[in-house]
């Protein structure tokens, strides 16, 4: 394993050892990749069971759902400090004249 330098050497010790090799295993040689990370876990996930699955997918809905109304959130606050910004600006303006 220490003599895979290159993006090659690591993809080709991927493809000959995918079935054998941890994830550890491969945090070891992979290091920093993420896209031969992405495809250990794309395979690991390929032996999941249906039960298994299915929880995987219903904590990324989670996850997403909860990153999206975190989103939203931020917009509507955004929006209304842009709102108070210029009502205030405004009612300056109006006092100074």
């Amino acid at each position: 394993m220490e003599e895979l330098n290159d993006i090659t050497e690591k993809w080709c010790y991927f493809f000959k050892h995918a079935k054998e090799t941890t994830l550890d295993g491969y945090n070891k040689i992979i290091g920093e990749d993420l896209i031969i990370k992405r495809a250990y876990e794309a395979l690991d996930q390929f032996n999941w069971s249906e039960d298994e699955l299915i929880t995987y997918e219903q904590e990324l809905k989670r996850i997403w759902d909860n990153k999206a109304v975190e989103d939203y959130k931020l917009e509507r606050a955004k929006a209304e400090g842009k709102a108070e910004g210029k009502a205030e600006g405004k009612a300056e303006g109006k006092a100074e004249v």
